[in-house]
């Protein structure tokens, strides 16, 4: 037997969880291969790869946390599960600014929304399970599925809407479907699903359950449900189809995506809630560790709903970056929600024209590695600074790629 001490390659290491971390997808294949995006944290490089925020923190946001991390009792930082008033809180602002009615009970407090999504695959998906995402999907969809044992199985949105795909979704779900993942408002397109078509997925998920004889799930990715613009409606997933997890995060809303907070909740049109609360209850403190959110953020989360996001000033950076690309030359629509642009991009091999652009000190992420080739993605939490700076060099780049360029950029 070889001394585990002295010899190389002596652990065991589980087969399944293997399987899932060498599992690799489109974007872990791209950040193994790219060295270039290596250079986009170099001090005079400008970032748009990520939702980091390049700007101060929100008005209120540090003295929220500050107010509540002085201790008001000897116990003030013990162990601390779903505390009553986070729950009372979220039951409140889903109601106030959303329509939505969610009693305290059926919420469920988390360190995130990565949390919450792991928390609900692991309810509902196992080995030879498959899982529905929408393509392009977020970053991490395909692995925490596949972490689960199922198999993630990806069904494109039109490209020329940006639209949920209902005959493609009614086409790829079979007797081994266990859930399907939205996410509206839409990362990275932007794209908030309207209540037709939602009422539309309710109806195809509810045929398809009846048909083979139990529920398939929507697990709803509302991370983006507050960051909307020009006040347009962005209904829940959750409120026309009853067996319905609501995954949200206010890391994205509050612009603090180190300071982590968010929940799962329960529609009240779910059946037999008793045992899916069991069960979240049981996950959240074995599943993988203690999946509750830092008490300071429960507490102050209060006063943090009362901060002003000032989706202004997010609208106006959007409504200038569109016009500007588009002045360039860029294709790019106008997206609804989220902090990300979807542009178009002038070269076929999106991930060569943004090392392009790294070229320029521009850093974005191209569409390939999000399953949309032929794109590029701008986060919006650049700063206004950040923004005067890049603009001339896209305009650079551009001029560079058509001047290179054999065949005419795609309209």
């Amino acid at each position: 037997m070889p001394d585990p001490t002295t010899e190389g390659n002596t652990h065991f290491i589980s087969p399944r969880l293997l399987k899932g971390l060498e599992y690799q997808t489109p974007i872990s294949k791209f950040y193994a291969e790219a060295t270039y995006m290596s250079r986009r944290t170099e001090p005079e490089s400008l970032d748009f790869t990520l939702g980091d925020s390049h700007e101060m923190p929100l008005p209120g946001f540090v003295e929220a946390l500050q107010r509540w991390s002085i201790p008001q009792n000897q116990g003030w930082y013990g162990y601390k599960g779903n505390i009553p008033e986070s729950r009372q809180t979220v039951s409140a602002a889903l109601q106030d600014k959303r329509g939505i009615s969610i009693l305290p009970e059926d919420i469920f407090m988390t360190n995130g929304t990565v949390v919450g999504l792991a928390i609900c695959l692991q309810i509902l998906a196992g080995d030879g399970d498959e899982v529905i995402i929408l393509t392009p999907p977020w970053l991490a969809y395909r692995r925490m599925v596949h972490l689960t044992g199922a198999m993630p199985v990806g069904v494109p949105v039109d490209t020329n809407t940006f639209d949920m795909d209902l005959d493609a979704i009614a086409s790829a779900i079979t007797e081994r479907t266990r859930a399907i993942i939205i996410n509206s408002p839409h990362n990275p397109t932007g794209k908030i699903f309207s209540a037709t078509t939602l009422e539309g997925l309710a109806a195809i998920l509810t045929d398809a359950s009846r048909r083979y004889g139990k529920p398939i799930y929507l697990i709803s990715d509302e991370t983006f449900s507050r960051i909307v613009f020009d006040h347009q409606p962005c209904p829940s997933p959750t409120q026309f189809y009853p067996f319905s997890f609501l995954v949200y995060g206010y890391s994205k809303t509050f612009m603090a995506p180190g300071q982590r907070i968010g929940y799962i909740a329960l529609p009240s049109t779910m059946p037999n809630r008793q045992e899916i609360r069991r069960v979240i209850g049981i996950l959240q403190q074995s599943s993988f560790g203690w999946c509750y959110p830092s008490v300071l953020m429960q507490y102050a989360l209060g006063d943090l709903e009362q901060l002003n996001l000032n989706i202004e000033h997010l609208q106006k950076k959007r409504d200038w970056m569109v016009k500007a690309l588009r002045d360039m030359g860029y294709k790019l629509r106008t997206p609804d929600a989220t902090f990300f642009l979807l542009v178009r991009s002038p070269w076929q091999d999106d991930c060569a024209f943004a090392e392009l652009l790294a070229s320029h000190g521009v850093f974005v992420l191209p569409g390939t590695p999000q399953e949309i080739p032929g794109y590029f993605r701008i986060s919006l939490t650049a700063s206004e600074e950040m923004i005067s700076s890049a603009l001339p060099k896209f305009q650079a780049a551009f001029q560079d790629a058509i001047a290179s360029i054999d065949t005419p950029q795609s309209s």
